[in-house]
């Protein structure tokens, strides 16, 4: 009896709960073969031209560059390999000069330094050689002094901005302090304009360096040998890149301009094995404005070891070296 009273009433009981199954099946999060519908990733809008480009512009390195204690503090950032500029381009900044002779220019920037840049001046006179000096306004105020010495021993000074600011970065109001308050204050220090101006960092391009010559009346000028002598890896390290070149930059050749810093002990204290073991290949030092002078269309074969013959090189490591 009780099998037929459980038989009458299976299939009615089974009408009613199919319908409740189904819907539990469908909303189960465990349900692997109908799982639920998810909205597609929204799509990735195309870079721009102009996105690239900003991209492109705003990568900056930001090694810091010591500095010297005695002297006001410099914001820095890594120094920029020169610009390099298209063939048949009229040339809007200096890294080298093609010349027909051993002809080489030693520059120093963001001096001076109230110690170490007399002590690089003694080295230079010792030697008969002179060098270009890039300043910074901020320390022309603190030394004017040292920049009368370099003027009156033969030096050439030049305009490296009144604080070191990367001058791609500024707008007119602010170029206008950095270059035209630091020529000035430089004219006045030493009686007579500018006409050489070295971004800090190397930061131009050449519509910025052809507004310096238009509207400043300075020419810019950048380096082809750079041993990284700010980041202070020692006398040795530094001389060895300045002669011989290393991965960052070429070793000296004809109409190169040497860039290094007044501000480092480690460069003043390379800078006598440096310049004697120039002078002993053969090498004659000049100033920018020299060098610029000289310039040629067939430019001179570096010297090798063997001109130490020169009547510029010096007899014996105990004597005087003497620049023509």
């Amino acid at each position: 009896m009780f099998c037929r009273f459980f038989s009458s009433i299976l299939p009615l009981a089974l009408a009613i709960l199919s319908p409740a199954l189904a819907s539990a099946q469908q909303g189960s999060p465990t349900n692997l073969s109908n799982p639920p519908a998810t909205s597609p990733p929204p799509a990735l809008a195309p870079l721009t031209t102009a996105s690239t480009n900003a991209l492109a512009t705003t990568t900056v390195s930001n090694n810091p560059t010591a500095i010297s204690t005695s002297a006001p503090a410099i914001v820095s950032a890594g120094m920029q390999a020169p610009v390099r500029q298209a063939p048949g381009t009229e040339r809007s900044s200096f890294s080298s000069i093609h010349v027909d002779g051993p002809y080489i220019a030693m520059t120093f920037d963001d001096g001076p330094d109230a110690k170490l840049t007399p002590r690089l001046l003694d080295i230079l006179k010792e030697r008969h050689i002179h060098a270009t000096f890039f300043v910074l306004g901020q320390r022309v105020q603190d030394h004017p002094e040292i920049l009368q010495r370099e003027i009156a021993e033969g030096h050439e000074v030049g305009n490296h901005s009144w604080d070191h600011k990367a001058l791609n970065k500024l707008a007119e109001g602010g170029l206008q302090h950095e270059l035209a308050d630091t020529s000035e204050l430089i004219k006045q220090t030493i009686g007579k304009p500018v006409t050489l101006m070295r971004p800090p960092y190397g930061a131009t391009n050449p519509r910025l360096s052809r507004a310096i010559e238009k509207e400043y009346g300075m020419k810019v000028i950048l380096w082809s040998v750079d041993p990284d002598d700010w980041k202070d890896p020692g006398a040795a390290v530094v001389s060895s890149r300045i002669i011989n070149g290393w991965k960052q930059s070429g070793g000296t050749k004809p109409g190169a301009i040497i860039l290094s810093h007044d501000i480092h002990k480690g460069t003043i204290e390379a800078m006598p094995a440096t310049l004697d073991a120039l002078l002993a290949k053969g090498y004659k030092f000049v100033t920018i404005s020299e060098l610029l002078a000289l310039e040629s269309k067939n430019p001179a074969p570096t010297p090798s070891a063997s001109s130490s013959s020169s009547p510029s090189a010096p007899k014996s490591s105990n004597s005087k070296k003497h620049q023509s």
